[in-house]
């Protein structure tokens, strides 16, 4: 198989829109990160639960089920 030769333009156009792509790729990302680190509570939400206060992080699933071990009877 013979490689194909491009043509200088082409190359410089990719290139120029592969480095822009990128740069967006990278601001949404930190738009993201930066989104997710906003540790404030809503002002109405509820406490967290006793169980689960020595923890800085807890999983929705974690949640989940002391709220139904909590229900259950």
């Amino acid at each position: 198989m013979t490689a194909r030769r491009l043509d200088r333009s082409c190359g410089s156009s990719w290139s120029l829109h592969r480095e822009a792509t990128l740069n967006w790729l990278a601001l949404g990302l930190l738009l993201a990160a930066w989104n997710a680190s906003y540790n404030e509570p809503a002002p109405n939400a509820p406490r967290r639960p006793e169980a689960l206060r020595g923890y800085s992080y807890v999983s929705v699933r974690a949640a989940n089920r002391l709220r139904a071990a909590a229900t259950a009877p």
